[in-house]
């Protein structure tokens, strides 16, 4: 018995020529579409504004990153089109809702420069008659039409200062009040929870359950290991994609579901299972298409070339997890004890790993050079990283092993208060690290009440006598959790650790870049590969220190000299008066 939505699954991701419904234009139309669609907090924002008055909204940002589906879900909300009704690509239409009309364009990215500026036009100038409008268009094109339009670069940067800002809020350009949202800007981490939870809805699999495959089929299969454990899958995917939003390299909407779905299916078909004469309970197809697998873009111990072209998975392939060292490791490999995973993983893992050693029982050797053991010990950790029964704190020792020593705490901090004494520790982390940063060594650190501000001579390394040009007090600086709060998306509220230091009025917020750089410093990386953006902001609040902390110039009698000796640092005060030299 064919399940038409494994077809449909496999419609969603890049990694075959099948791909018909990876665009959200196409996605609407089939039936489907409906039952995975995620209600987005923004839309039922954006619909509230739309029944406050009449308004004009535009929807920008990157390709996939799910303008079309957030105006099909408002278009849905009015009851202005049907059930996956085919978006045109701009229509006006009447709301008794809204007791006015509201027109749309569905993406004017791909429309001709003269559609584009008559669209550009209407939509805006549909407020002044009295009805609303909203307005997609990926960004390069709409600050085009805006120059076209409007011939000035301030209203170039006006565009662009709202799509950095993207606070939600009705602003004025040209003359013309819109409310701009940059969905580029917008967290979709939040996201994949509730789009994996949709794809696994019970009812979309019961016609596996009634198949005569139904106990050999590596899918169906998938699906109830996945369900069976979805919390902590979900918090696993959850902690991969807030790792890719937080170090700049940000997976759209169309790339999480494109991963997922792959995850799922690894692009089987009904008539593949049913084709392959497969006998029941066959573990080993079980075991070479699981989802743990498949995540990570493997078929069994194989790297698959298709499955590479989805972007999440080139991203992971590139982090190695599946390469360092994981807790159950020893369990696994030494103990041949696998009941840290799940029941339905655990009856695939368990076959496979005993058949293997069968196979390489000859020599211990074998199980430590060659390929295929190492690539099985890889598919293994895979396994217990997906479908490892986890609880608060395993699965924080989890995220540390795999992402980075701090990547758990930085979870915390983002969403709970903390309390004094992890406030204490961290503020410490960060003094300790400017100490370094400044100084160029911890000598002295633990005994100083005060940071140097010395000379430093470009590329020339650690120097055991440098000029004072300043220092600030341990106690001007102070770390504070701020609460942000999201205009639109309530979902999207959250803590920021911001550093603050008493004479500077700006604050410096702490990334997660920024705190795993804080921690490799402080435990003593005398250098670390950091990512240009981050170089740029540590050297802007480097620069605003020495800018408010040095010495004034005018004020200046007595020369400081920075000398580190075995003790720790000392100051020596060179004054010339009378051309004679005083040292004290």
């Amino acid at each position: 018995m064919d399940n038409e939505y494994i077809s449909y699954l496999n419609s969603l991701n890049n990694a075959n020529s099948s791909n018909e419904n990876a665009l959200a234009e196409a996605q609407v139309t089939n039936p489907f579409y409906e039952k995975i669609r995620v209600e987005r907090n923004l839309g039922g924002y954006l619909a509230k504004k739309l029944k406050e008055k009449p308004i004009s909204i535009i929807l920008t940002g990157h390709a996939g990153d799910g303008k079309t589906s957030l105006v099909y879900q408002i278009l849905r909300q009015f009851e202005l089109i049907k059930v996956n009704e085919d978006l045109k690509i701009h229509d006006e239409i009447y709301s008794e809702e809204l007791s006015k009309s509201l027109f749309y364009v569905k993406d004017m990215s791909e429309l001709s420069e003269d559609e584009q500026n008559k669209l550009l036009k209407k939509s805006l100038n549909m407020k002044g008659e009295g009805n609303s409008s909203i307005l997609v268009s990926n960004t390069g094109p709409l600050l085009n039409t805006f120059k076209r339009i409007y011939n000035s670069d301030k209203v170039e940067m006006k565009l662009l200062e709202l799509m950095d800002n993207n606070d939600g809020t009705e602003t004025e350009v040209a003359g013309n009040e819109i409310l701009l949202i940059n969905m580029a800007r917008i967290d979709n981490v939040i996201l994949a929870p509730k789009i994996f939870n949709n794809l696994l809805e019970e009812d979309l699999w019961e016609p596996c359950q009634e198949c005569q495959n139904s106990t050999k089929c590596p899918v169906y299969s998938n699906y109830k290991t996945l369900s069976g454990n979805i919390e902590n899958v979900n918090h696993v995917i959850s902690a991969f994609y807030r790792w890719m939003f937080e170090n700049d390299r940000r997976l759209t909407v169309r790339q999480i579901l494109s991963h997922l779905s792959f995850s799922i299916t690894g692009n089987l078909s009904c008539s593949d299972i049913d084709g392959n004469g497969l006998p029941d309970y066959t573990f080993e197809d079980k075991f070479r298409y699981n989802s743990s697998n498949l995540f990570f873009g493997y078929i069994g111990i194989n790297n698959n070339d298709d499955a590479n072209q989805i972007k999440a998975i080139r991203e992971l392939q590139e982090l190695k997890l599946d390469s360092k060292e994981l807790e159950n490791d020893y369990s696994f490999f030494v103990k041949h004890d696998f009941s840290f995973l799940t029941d339905e993983a655990r009856e695939i893992a368990q076959p496979i790993w005993e058949k293997y050693n069968r196979h390489y029982t000859y020599s211990s050797l074998n199980l430590l050079t060659e390929k295929d053991p190492y690539e099985l010990r890889k598919a293994l950790r895979r396994m217990q990283i997906l479908f490892g029964k986890y609880d608060e704190e395993s699965i924080s020792s989890l995220f540390s092993s795999l992402f980075s020593p701090v990547f758990s705490d930085f979870l915390h901090f983002r969403n709970k208060k903390i309390g004094m004494r992890e406030t204490r520790v961290l503020r410490n982390k960060i003094t300790k690290t400017l100490y370094f940063l400044f100084v160029g060594s911890f000598n002295g650190y633990n005994v100083s009440d005060v940071i140097y501000l010395p000379l430093v001579r470009l590329g020339s390394g650690f120097q055991n006598v440098q000029l004072l040009q300043g220092k600030i007090e341990k106690r001007e600086i102070k770390l504070s959790q701020e609460p942000k709060y999201s205009n639109f998306d309530m979902d999207e509220n959250h803590f920021t650790l911001e550093i603050k230091f008493a004479k500077i009025n700006e604050t410096f917020s702490i990334s997660l870049m920024l705190l795993d750089y804080l921690d490799k410093i402080s435990k003593g990386a005398v250098s670390t590969k950091i990512n240009p953006s981050l170089s740029h902001g540590i050297d802007t609040m480097k620069s605003r220190i020495y800018e408010t902390y040095r010495y004034d110039d005018t004020d200046i009698i007595t020369t400081e000299v920075l000398v580190h000796t075995n003790v720790g640092p000392k100051v020596i005060s060179i004054e010339v008066d009378n051309n004679e030299m005083y040292v004290e």
